[in-house]
């Protein structure tokens, strides 16, 4: 593969603090020339912090051959650029947040003969004679620099070069920046579709720091950002326009923001949570009714005690105790809040605590033990990684948490709503603070309903996060089978279905769908969503093992309950 360099110069821009360098891939080069000798005056080394930290993982796999990445624990006292800690971390996840200390502990224990020899192939500069040094953090023995040309053919062959003896740890690499681009450090991107990463290092002026940001594609297109001044996640923020200029087909996502914001912001009593109701329905209609003792606003005017009407689109309700149903399924959500029908579906607002209530009430339906506890602390870290839509801060689906309010707690038969059961009453006081100081520990941010025995990584569901599953207990306690009928299955897929087969691809379980000779693959959110609409919640309780052809239709079996992600809230026996 050809890869050809050209540093943008001043590039026009809003912002002329920026300056960016940026790899095509496959350039003739006859077209490179010029540009590299026009700009060769700007290629000169840079220190670039953190956007090393991939190559100490390099270094480390070289030094341990065939062996797991290491799990660590970043913690108040680890001296981590994030105070709090990141809590405990595979490579994947230290990626996502760029975790200070988990690096420290991978480059300590590498021999700096290794370390050394891997950063100077990458074209690191100069020998780094400590661990510090190697993790960019400086000292009496300087910063390690690269010229921007060599940090981004690194980054290409990072993304299209297989690591010798050592291919489990380069996909943990890029599990981590894919994630980095989508929730991480670098998720003010703004794009999907890319590796990334974000380093900090200080500016020439002491009072101001430096940020950078680099984006690489599968095709090994490249780029670079250097914000004076700034900061690593503004840096990516600026990525946003030159990528779409120079690659307008670049598929948009919704900015989150750092997966490291505190948790402690949610425990505040005037912090409010946007939650995407009945998001696995498409709702095209819902009903606001008033439960509480008073009028509450409504629309253009007020709606009294027990009465009800449609929402339309642009109307909202409350503050007050509301009953919301979905019009096409009748599923009622309660909550103490306010609701508001947008063109992008029905959201409601309301206080963490009134949805942390909700989710355990869903997830942990009677539950009394210390359970409870722990789920509340990780709902409430979950929080703290950012909104996951561009208008809401979470949804009530699998992709956040199973939130059904104050109830009804629905139960699913043949896709149709069959009857209901009494709510959780709600969180104590007592409850509710033990919950918000256990969040300010470190601790997990994603659950699921059950141990299931056989646990997935965040990447094998979602495609994003850390590779490693975690520990779990042992025997499987929910194996579950699903049987979908051929009519069934075409009014979830549009069309009807010849052929169904769970398949892993690049290490994310799909569900894989033939109709008509054309094969399409679906995320577990993706097929969870179009099965649920017809066969309701409970159509595919977890990521499937197998899903089997029978007569009329196909059998899908698995084990657990949720996405099989995290903590597991069902104790093995």
């Amino acid at each position: 593969m050809s890869l050809v360099l050209a540093v943008l110069l001043a590039l026009a821009g809003p912002d002329p603090r920026l300056t960016l360098w940026r790899l095509e891939p496959g350039a003739a080069e006859a077209e490179s020339g010029a540009a590299e000798a026009e700009s060769s005056a700007k290629d000169q080394p840079l220190a670039v912090g953190s956007l090393l930290k991939p190559f100490l993982a390099e270094a480390w796999a070289r030094a341990h051959p065939g062996e797991p990445s290491p799990r660590f624990r970043c913690g108040p006292e680890s001296g981590c650029w994030f105070r709090p800690g990141h809590g405990e971390l595979g490579l994947a996840g230290a990626l996502t947040v760029s975790c200070n200390t988990y690096f420290l502990r991978l480059a300590e224990q590498t021999p700096l003969d290794v370390l050394a020899a891997t950063l100077a192939a990458e074209g690191f500069q100069p020998r780094p004679q400590s661990a510090r040094q190697a993790l960019g953090l400086g000292g009496p023995d300087g910063i390690l620099t690269i010229t921007p040309s060599a940090l981004l053919r690194a980054y290409a062959r990072l993304a299209a070069e297989p690591w010798p003896g050592a291919e489990p740890i380069r996909r943990e690499v890029l599990a981590g920046l894919r994630e980095a681009a989508l929730t991480g450090t670098a998720g003010r991107l703004g794009h999907r579709g890319f590796w990334a990463k974000t380093g900090t290092v200080p500016g020439t002026d002491p009072l101001h720091t430096t940020g950078l940001a680099l984006a690489v594609n599968d095709a090994g297109w490249a780029i670079l950002a250097r914000l004076q001044p700034g900061r690593g996640a503004e840096a990516a923020q600026a990525l946003a326009d030159p990528i779409h200029q120079f690659r307008p087909w670049a598929q948009p996502s919704p900015p989150p923001q750092r997966a490291t914001r505190p948790a402690v912001p949610w425990t505040d009593p005037g912090a409010r949570v946007r939650v995407r109701l009945f998001e696995l329905l498409n709702p095209r209609g819902c009903r606001v009714r008033n439960l509480g003792p008073g009028p509450v606003l409504c629309g253009d005017g007020y709606l009294g005690p027990g009465a009800d009407r449609e929402l339309r689109p642009g109307d909202s309700a409350g503050p007050g105790l509301l009953a919301v149903t979905d019009c096409g399924t009748g599923l009622e959500r309660r909550f103490q809040g306010e609701v508001r029908r947008s063109a992008r579906g029905i959201i409601a607002r309301m206080s963490a605590r009134e949805y942390v209530s909700g989710v355990i009430a869903a997830e942990l339906p009677g539950d009394r033990t210390s359970l409870r506890l722990e789920l509340g602390a990780a709902v409430l870290r979950f929080l703290a990684r950012g909104p996951r839509y561009p208008d809401a801060d979470v949804g009530d689906s699998t992709r956040s948490a199973y939130f059904t309010g104050r109830g009804p707690r629905p139960v699913w038969s043949a896709g149709r709503l069959a009857r209901t059961e009494p709510q959780d009453s709600g969180l104590s006081d007592p409850d509710w603070n033990a919950i918000c100081a256990a969040a300010r520990l470190p601790g997990p941010s994603q659950w699921s309903s059950d141990n299931g025995g056989r646990p997935l990584s965040a990447r094998a569901v979602w495609g994003g996060g850390d590779d490693d599953p975690g520990p779990r207990a042992a025997p499987a306690s929910h194996a579950w089978s699903r049987t979908w009928s051929a009519a069934q299955l075409e009014q979830a897929f549009g069309a009807p279905v010849d052929a169904m087969a769970v398949a892993s691809e690049d290490g994310v379980w799909v569900l894989r769908v033939r109709q008509g000779g054309q094969s399409r693959s679906f995320s577990y959110d993706q097929a969870h969503h179009l099965l649920a609409r017809v066969l309701g919640w409970g159509a595919l309780p977890s990521p499937a093992d197998t899903v089997e052809p029978v007569p009329g239709g196909f059998r899908a079996a698995g084990v657990g309950l949720g996405h099989r992600v995290g903590l597991s809230l069902n104790p093995a026996p």
